[in-house]
């Protein structure tokens, strides 16, 4: 798995474009739809993780609620703090410096090495979304649901409350949907590596 979500300079190199709202090249690319997301990976001969991949990539190695532990600490991610604009979603207990996105690898790493797993932006998946999937599939690399009308989206973002850095957080968009919070990160397959 990449080891930062995908910048908008690396995204602008090979798409000839930059959808982001907040401009910067070593912010993460945002307002890429699930198309976008998908057709840059193919480019650079990877593809979106798959939300099992995402989850245990997020995880590293962890059992906790955060990969950093059970409690929120002011250095795990970048989320809707003091500074957000999102009043519903704004915890004053906390300020990153960052009111939108931040430069990616701003916050310390997780045990795998990866940045940005908890917040920044939300990051799309492979994976088609079904809400109970996870009570009816494989216990081990589940292959994902059949299509339906959703992608699915992990983790949280800087405009999301605290609540939706945990690793286990699932959320599901349009494949069309482009939002200044929803960015992506890509994955090698295992037998290209």
């Amino acid at each position: 798995m990449d080891k930062y979500e995908v910048t908008q300079s690396a995204f602008q190199a090979s798409m000839d474009r930059n959808p982001s709202k907040f401009v910067g090249a070593n912010l993460p690319v945002e307002r890429v739809n699930w198309v976008g997301a998908d057709e840059y990976c193919r480019k650079k001969g990877k593809r979106l993780p798959t939300e099992a991949q995402w989850e245990y990539a997020a995880r590293g190695g962890t059992k906790t609620k955060f990969y950093f532990g059970d409690k929120y600490t002011k250095t795990g991610g970048n989320f809707c703090d003091s500074s957000c604009s999102n009043e519903e979603s704004r915890n004053y207990d906390f300020n990153d410096g960052f009111p939108s996105t931040s430069p990616v690898g701003s916050f310390p790493p997780n045990p795998f090495g990866l940045y940005d797993m908890a917040g920044n932006v939300s990051e799309w998946a492979e994976d088609w979304f079904a809400a109970n999937y996870y009570l009816v599939s494989p216990k081990t690399n589940p292959p994902g649901p059949p299509p339906s009308m959703y992608r699915v989206s992990r983790g949280g973002s800087w405009l999301n409350s605290l609540e939706y850095l945990h690793s286990s957080r699932r959320a599901y968009l349009w494949p069309e949907f482009r939002v200044e919070s929803q960015g992506f990160r890509c994955v090698l397959n295992a037998k290209d590596n």
